[in-house]
């Protein structure tokens, strides 16, 4: 038996189909966040920056996160307000800063995705084994698909 081709056309779909139903659970996940005043902009760069400890400069989160400069200098001012990021100096240039996320925007981000963990965590279990055992096997492949994004 050989194997069956995927077309252009029912990759296309799938592609469809598959950005739609992320975007959907997506923003169902986010309720927390948008109920604690964090827009999905400010929670894609809290989230971004768990992956730089030791910081990342604010140029280089906007290009990241495919934002302009002066939209960026907004962001990280609102961010920085609210406490949930610090500006610290880059040890290996004084004269740059490095954007680090502060103990209250751990504390922030933990609360959010224990909120929306828990939500999920029911939803999830509502569903049978075998579409949960589904899920687990989509989990690496969407896990590949934005580690493309986010590795550059």
């Amino acid at each position: 038996m050989t194997a069956r081709r995927t077309s252009p056309r029912q990759v296309r779909r799938l592609a469809g189909e598959v950005r739609t139903e992320v975007a959907r659970l997506a923003y169902h996940l986010r309720t927390p966040a948008t109920r604690s005043g964090i827009t999905p902009t400010r929670l894609a760069a809290l989230s971004a920056l768990t992956r730089y400890p030791d910081g990342v400069r604010q140029g280089d989160l906007a290009e990241l996160m495919n934002m302009s400069a002066p939209s960026m200098t907004r962001l990280v001012e609102i961010l920085e307000e609210a406490g949930w990021v610090e500006r610290r100096r880059d040890p290996a240039d004084q004269r740059c800063l490095l954007l680090v996320l502060s103990p209250v925007g751990h504390t922030t981000l933990d609360t959010l995705r224990d909120e929306s963990a828990t939500v999920l965590s029911e939803e999830l279990a509502d569903l049978t084994a075998d579409e949960r055992a589904a899920l687990a096997a989509a989990v690496p492949v969407l896990r590949k698909l934005a580690d493309r994004h986010l590795d550059g």
